[in-house]
């Protein structure tokens, strides 16, 4: 992304010194991902979580459940901890969303794209299908996997097949492995070339916040 000049938000689940150093050097801002569900790596309760994550980063500049899992007590003990951002609620390709305020007063910023939901709602990798999409009003926060984007995954049939990949791909392997068609990664690589060339920008979601 540093090569477009954009600086994404990664949400992070575990720790790793190339994220802290991009971060370190404002290349990347960094959010919490903290997975809630049975049986996770982060903790058994809500707060061993929370104490997982925030151990990782300790200021994040937002917050993203893992499969957006959420609930008056992980809302209630994120606003505790001192989150002020949220991202977590996916609402794939509906015009006119505006930023929320959950009754925890996090302010929330609705995901307006998402790489594995575009999949499995049917969606294909045509930009121009979606064009009109993009440039109606609303919020537009876009959600793309790294896994996804490194393997310009297609399908969930092709996911499903490499998932198991995810703890230990390393860069050779991505590129031996990548599909060779359309994907997520060829409809982003899309996407930021048509936000150029229509005059738009990208922003941080601290910036997003700023403005509105």
């Amino acid at each position: 992304m540093a090569r477009c000049g954009i600086v994404p938000t990664l949400f992070v689940t575990h720790r790793s010194a190339v994220l802290e150093g991009a971060a370190a050097a404002g290349k990347v801002q960094l959010g919490i991902h903290p997975n809630f569900g049975p049986g996770s790596s982060h903790g058994h309760t809500v707060d061993e979580v929370l104490d997982h994550v925030l151990a990782l980063v300790p200021e994040p500049v937002a917050s993203r459940s893992h499969c957006y899992v959420d609930s008056s007590a992980i809302a209630a003990a994120l606003a505790r901890r001192g989150v002020t951002l949220d991202s977590n609620l996916c609402c794939h390709l509906q015009q006119g969303l505006p930023a929320l305020r959950h009754w925890n007063g996090v302010l929330r910023l609705p995901v307006f794209f998402e790489d594995d939901v575009h999949w499995t709602t049917g969606g294909h990798w045509n930009f121009a299908e979606y064009r009109e999409l993009f440039a109606s009003p609303g919020v537009k926060v876009l959600n793309f996997h790294p896994f996804i984007w490194a393997l310009n995954v297609p399908d969930g049939q092709f996911y499903a097949a490499q998932r198991n990949r995810i703890p230990t791909l390393a860069a050779h392997e991505a590129q031996a492995l990548r599909h060779r068609g359309a994907g997520a990664a060829t409809f982003l690589d899309t996407v930021i070339d048509w936000v150029r060339r229509s005059g738009g920008e990208f922003v941080t979601l601290a910036q997003l916040c700023r403005t509105l």
